[in-house]
């Protein structure tokens, strides 16, 4: 996610006509922070303290995390390019707004861990423990929703068996 929210800082930087050195520091100045912010929401879950799959403690995780980022990213990029730049309207504006924001943010990790990470844990889950417990867990929960489908649809089947 740092990666990817840098390419997409640094391009925006670039497109709103700051020159390319502002528009590289703004993209590295948000990767490494959200990067870092990442892995650590990552280890909170691999070391069982937040729970995996669960939309709300990761919005509230992104709720302090978010605007962390974004404020340290702000006020290194402040220092560069100066304010104007990095926060036109004024910090506590900006912070209210990073809030604001975090929660769009959550909901999009969240996304993006329900789908796409599981493919990768698929590929390491056999030398990485953390990676086969989550495996585990989402064949285990697949598994029980297959056996519920499969309740509903002989109850309703004996149910319009016997009415006819």
């Amino acid at each position: 996610m740092g990666l990817i929210g840098g390419l997409i800082v640094g391009g925006l930087a670039a497109a709103g006509g700051l020159g390319l050195d502002v528009s590289l520091f703004a993209g590295a100045t948000f990767a490494v922070p959200l990067g870092i912010a990442g892995a650590g929401y990552e280890l909170l879950v691999a070391r069982g303290r937040l729970p995996l799959s669960v939309l709300t403690p990761m919005a509230l995780y992104w709720a302090v995390a978010f605007p962390v980022v974004r404020v340290l990213h702000a006020a290194v990029l402040a220092l560069y390019a100066g304010e104007d730049a990095a926060v036109p309207y004024g910090w506590l504006d900006f912070i209210v707004y990073q809030i604001v924001l975090s929660l769009g943010f959550a909901i999009g990790y969240w996304w993006l861990h329900e789908n796409f990470a599981p493919r990768w844990w698929f590929h390491l889950r056999n030398r990485n423990p953390v990676a086969n417990f989550f495996i585990r867990h989402q064949l285990e929960y697949a598994g029980l929703a297959e056996r519920e489908r499969e309740r509903k649809r002989s109850g309703a089947a004996s149910k319009t068996g016997r009415s006819g």
